[in-house]
């Protein structure tokens, strides 16, 4: 054992020396670091190591050998900032002997570099949205059809959209029409990644934290969540009331910094055109066209959000393979082909559908008309001209190319678990059994 301790002691020095003297020559010839050639980690460790190596105990050096070594890593830091130094850092100047035209002249030459800009001091840029194809497509097959058979399947089937939508703040009579059209602004900057339930409950939130007192609130016709209002408010209240939509974070600064341009700019109004509209912190395409259509009553375009921009891909109404990217390119597409008469009324109706059978996630098409051979609707006024009123059966079915695909296809099968007992009771059977 001890022939064997021996010669493997030496193999060890053997390897250590060897590694030493490989980087003491690389280090040959770069000035300062020839006074520092022991300064690095892996030279230091393996010095020590060769000076104090000894089987079966751990290496100890000695009280010298652990001074050299401190002082050599205070050499090597020093070195290390003063070269780091010596490159971030001008030389010094006499100020004194500089004259203006120096002064201007060195400021030009060793200006300094600008600071990474944050989101609170990143400039604004513009929003550029493209309105309109530059070869309009044409309209699919059958989209009429399928058009009144998503009519025909909504008619039964109420939807969160229905009552919580961005339409809903427009129906209350009761209260002023400028704040209204304010509250279906909002109800759209906090709709964005949110469902209509949470989106709805927020808003809703708001109004009841800016209502006063019932002894105070005299007016019926009155209401409180409007610019003034939100100006007035901490951002930590704005934040309590919607904590619950995605991002409320960062929309509760846009609520803030939207009531500021509107009472500068606006007079406490909502902008009337959709560039006036994308011009407000949050704002995108989507929201602009839904505000114009509810609150103004214009229709200027379609509002697509992420069910329609499903839907209509899956409906295969941009063709096979040219499936669109973003909700954005949907829109421009859509409105290439579809009459305008349908801008305003696609947005609901396939909303409602997306959140009731054609979800996101397993998609009801064992009871979508879509998903049928043959099928048989209500065709009302307005239909395809000579077919006029009454009921229309329609097949060469079905109409939606992706019926089936990743949808439940049927009832799901039970898988049912035993209970523990059950298991540790068959296995006491099984042992006694044998």
């Amino acid at each position: 054992m001890s022939r064997r301790r021996a010669s493997a002691k030496n193999l060890v020095s053997k390897e250590i020396k060897r590694e030493i003297k490989e980087e003491e020559e690389e280090e040959e010839g770069e000035g300062e670091m020839d006074t520092i050639k022991l300064g690095t980690r892996a030279t230091r460790n393996m010095k020590t190591k060769l000076e104090s190596f000894s089987f079966g105990t751990n290496p100890t050096p000695s009280s010298s050998k652990a001074t050299i070594v401190s002082s050599t890593t205070t050499t090597t830091t020093t070195t290390a900032k003063s070269k780091k130094r010596k490159r971030s850092e001008s030389p010094p100047v006499d100020l004194h002997l500089l004259t203006d035209a120096d002064a201007d002249a060195d400021a030009d030459a060793y200006e300094p570099t600008p600071q990474r800009k944050t989101k609170a001091t990143k400039a604004a840029k513009a929003k550029v949205y493209k309105m309109e194809l530059d070869s309009p497509q044409p309209a699919p097959a059958n989209w009429l059809v399928t058009y009144r058979a998503i009519e025909e399947m909504r008619k039964g089937r109420p939807a969160p959209v229905d009552t919580m939508g961005c339409h809903a703040p427009m129906k209350e009579t009761r209260i002023d029409v400028q704040a209204r059209r304010f509250i279906t602004l909002v109800s759209l900057m906090l709709s964005s990644q949110t469902k209509d339930e949470v989106t709805h409950a927020a808003v809703q939130n708001l109004r009841a934290v800016f209502r006063p007192p019932k002894e105070h609130d005299t007016d019926p016709h009155k209401e409180y969540l409007t610019v003034p209002n939100v100006l007035s408010a901490s951002i930590e209240t704005i934040e309590s009331c919607i904590n619950k939509v995605g991002f409320w974070r960062r929309k509760a600064q846009y609520l803030k910094a939207t009531a500021e341009i509107l009472q500068r700019d606006y007079a406490g109004e909502i902008p009337k055109s959709v560039e006036g509209l994308c011009g407000l912190p949050g704002v995108g395409m989507k929201m602009a066209m839904l505000t114009m259509q509810n609150a103004w009553g214009e229709n200027v375009g379609i509002g697509v959000d992420v069910h329609v921009h499903r839907i209509t891909n899956r409906l295969g109404w941009f063709g096979r393979g040219k499936e669109t990217k973003t909700p954005e390119e949907t829109r421009v597409r859509l409105e290439s082909w579809l009459p305008r008469e349908f801008y305003g009324p696609i947005n609901p109706l396939l909303v409602g559908f997306g959140q009731t059978v054609c979800t996101p996630v397993r998609p009801k098409c064992e009871e979508c008309l879509l998903s049928r051979k043959e099928f048989e609707i209500e065709w009302g006024e307005g239909g395809e001209g000579a077919e006029g009123a009454g009921v229309k059966k329609v097949g060469n079915g079905p109409l939606c190319p992706s019926a089936f695909k990743g949808s439940t296809g049927g009832p799901r099968r039970k898988v049912v678990l035993k209970k523990e007992e059950e298991v540790l009771e068959a296995l006491i059977k099984v042992e006694l059994e044998e």
